[in-house]
C-alpha cells in the first residue's frame, strides 16, 4: 500500500466524541462503584490516578488494561478490572464525530489514511468494528503493537512503514502532549481537532473535520 500522501489520525477524541468517551468510561466505572458499593467520588479519584499512570507509560509501558489494573488494585484493591465490561459499555456509547464519514468519503480517493493509536488492540478493534469503521482505513497502528504510545517516535515510524513511507504525511489529532507533539517531531503537517481559542504548537486548528476538508482544500490537498 504506497500512495505519495496519507492522513495519520488519532481515534479516541477525534474519530470519537469526546461527550461518547467520557460517558462510556463513567458508565464502567459507575457499574463497578455499585458493584462494590464503592464512594462517590469513586471516579475522580480513578481518573486522576489513571492519568498520571498514562504519562508515566510513556517511560515504562502498560497497556491501558493493565493500568486499569493497577488503578483499581491500589485504590479499593479489586483485582477484576471487568474487562469485557468495559469493551461493552465503549461499544455501547461510543459515537463518531457526525462529519467524520463523509469526510472519509473525500479523502480517500487522495490519500491513504491511517489510524495511529494509543489505545490497546482488542478495544480498537472491537469499538471500531461496532462503529462500522474498522475496514474504513488502510492501517491501524496502536501503541500495544510498538510498546510505545505517542509521542514517542516509534509509533509514528511504524505507521510511515506500514503505509509506505508516503511523500506527505497530515496529522490530524486532539491531545497537544501526544499527538500535536509527536507529529511536530515528525515534521508532519499538523492539524489539531480542538479549541482555536487555546495555543498551539500546531499548523492548523480545526473543531470538526469539514474544517479540515476546508484546509485541505485551501492548500490544494485535495485533488
Amino acid at each position: 500500500m504506497t500512495k505519495n500522501r496519507s492522513i495519520f489520525l488519532d481515534y479516541s477524541n477525534t474519530i470519537t466524541t469526546v461527550e461518547s468517551e467520557n460517558m462510556a468510561i463513567e458508565k464502567w466505572l459507575s457499574f463497578i462503584r455499585d458493584k462494590y458499593n464503592l464512594d462517590q467520588g469513586m471516579s475522580e479519584k480513578f481518573l486522576e490516578l489513571r492519568l498520571k499512570k498514562l504519562v508515566e507509560r510513556e517511560r515504562n509501558f502498560k497497556t491501558f488494561m493493565e493500568i486499569n489494573r493497577e488503578v483499581l488494585n491500589e485504590l479499593y484493591g479489586i483485582k477484576e478490572i471487568y474487562e469485557d465490561e468495559y469493551y461493552r459499555f465503549h461499544e455501547k456509547y461510543l459515537r463518531l464525530r457526525d462529519d467524520f464519514l463523509p469526510f472519509m468519503k473525500e479523502v480517500k480517493g487522495a490519500f491513504s489514511v491511517v489510524v495511529v493509536t494509543d489505545a490497546d488492540n482488542i478495544y480498537t478493534e472491537r469499538t471500531m468494528r461496532s462503529l462500522g469503521i474498522y475496514d474504513l482505513f488502510d492501517c491501524i497502528v496502536t501503541a500495544e503493537d510498538v510498546k510505545a504510545p505517542k509521542p514517542d517516535r516509534r509509533i509514528f515510524e511504524e505507521a510511515l512503514r506500514r503505509s509506505g513511507y508516503p511523500e506527505q504525511v497530515i496529522f490530524i489529532g486532539d491531545s497537544e502532549r501526544r499527538d500535536i507533539q509527536g507529529a511536530n517531531n515528525m515534521n508532519f503537517l499538523v492539524i489539531k481537532m480542538g479549541d482555536p481559542s487555546r495555543d498551539t504548537a500546531a499548523d492548523f486548528v480545526a473543531t470538526n473535520f469539514s474544517q479540515v476538508l476546508k484546509i485541505l482544500e485551501e492548500r490544494g490537498l485535495l485533488k
